[in-house]
């Protein structure tokens, strides 16, 4: 079974490679390996570009990567009875020296029929007259397409994480820059150290967690994306462990938490339950737990109608992320549109998070939940 991880473990480090192109072209492989839908969409991308089209192979045909063209390595060959297509990707590097030439050179005395396809960051790097040149931003919508309408649910997982890889690269669609951006960059610049400012006093104040010994820290998490409070039990000299971990802040990006479809593109505060690796083994088969998100889940529709409960294990629009099983969500705006000072704003969010913290005390569920995984401790 094609394995990607085994394949980006082939490459070895030279000065004259790219590991971000190396991973894009492994994993644009991998996806035309694993799918017949992907072949399909993208070979007819591809042929559209093409000056002088073939024809679409109608069964298997063979991907390959790192294949040696007398000393010289294409990113990608795909072939099929009839026709060979040589691929050459970039991401911000332009093409060495007839680099296309000398693959033209081997090609032609290995194959009947051949495209030599060029796939770039930006059209400026076009060059050296392959028969057809693309950029991946066209590979983007092609897939992005594919992933709006396929049934496939493993598919689209795999689409999604591959359409993420170029956007976060900037290898996605170009977006121009926005007016009103440019109206309130100045003022927006200043948001980070705002936010952290009044997270930082908010740590200060005494908490409802307190009362189990659950403390807060302020934190800035550039791989959860998010700023805040995250509060945690210690564990003596083992210090501070997700057993559970529950984070009060601001949801910068919901890409790794997978509840990016529930932000409606606007900062949520988010009130986030963490388990490290010992509680997930621990919660997966956890009756307590079952009953921990019920009861989380009704209190929310009762008392916190505001705030949106996502369960990520079971909720079909959002991704599981086993670190963040449990996620609270409300747009930060509404909230704060009627605090004028940095004191009130201080004020708003230990009063907010406070009451949801009280309540959440009065769930027997989640003192035996604490309970429960304090037991762990054992096992650090």
């Amino acid at each position: 079974m094609d394995n990607l991880l085994v394949n980006l473990s082939k490459y070895r480090p030279r000065d004259n490679t790219n590991p971000l192109e190396n991973f894009v072209t492994e994993a644009f492989a991998w996806l035309l390996r694993s799918s017949e839908e992907v072949r399909k969409a993208v070979f007819v991308r591809i042929n559209q570009a093409l000056q002088s089209p073939c024809d679409l192979p109608q069964d298997e045909c063979v991907v390959s990567t790192q294949e040696n063209f007398n000393g010289k390595f294409p990113d990608l060959v795909v072939s099929w009875p009839g026709c060979t297509w040589v691929f050459e990707h970039k991401v911000w590097s332009h093409l060495h020296s007839n680099q296309l030439k000398s693959y033209r050179d081997y090609i032609e005395s290995h194959s009947d029929d051949y495209r030599l396809i060029l796939i770039t960051a930006k059209t400026y790097q076009h060059a050296q007259n392959p028969d057809a040149a693309l950029c991946w931003e066209d590979i983007y919508h092609c897939l992005h397409k594919l992933e709006q309408n396929t049934n496939d649910e493993q598919l689209s997982w795999a689409l999604n994480d591959f359409l993420t890889l170029l956007k976060t690269e900037g290898l996605g669609p170009s977006t121009p820059i926005n007016r009103f951006a440019m109206s309130h960059y100045l003022e927006a610049i200043k948001f980070d150290s705002q936010v952290d400012s009044v997270f930082k006093q908010a740590e200060q104040l005494k908490w409802p967690l307190l009362n189990l010994d659950i403390k807060p820290l302020f934190k800035r998490q550039k791989t959860e994306s998010r700023v805040g409070l995250e509060f945690s039990p210690e564990f003596d000299e083992h210090g501070r462990r997700w057993l559970p971990s529950v984070f009060c802040g601001v949801l910068l990006d919901g890409g790794d938490h997978g509840v990016t479809e529930f932000l409606n593109d606007e900062l949520n505060l988010c009130f986030v339950f963490d388990f490290n690796k010992l509680g997930q083994a621990y919660i997966s088969g956890s009756d307590t737990y079952q009953d921990f998100k019920s009861d989380l889940s009704e209190l929310v529709k009762e008392k916190f109608c505001q705030w949106q409960f996502i369960d990520t294990a079971l909720e079909p629009k959002a991704r599981y992320n086993r670190w963040h099983p449990v996620v609270l969500l409300t747009p930060m705006l509404p909230i704060f549109k009627d605090t004028h000072t940095h004191q009130e704003q201080v004020d708003l969010v230990h009063t907010l998070f406070s009451e949801i913290q009280t309540q959440l005390l009065s769930l027997n569920s989640f003192r035996n939940l604490v309970t429960e995984l304090a037991l762990l401790k054992e096992k650090i």
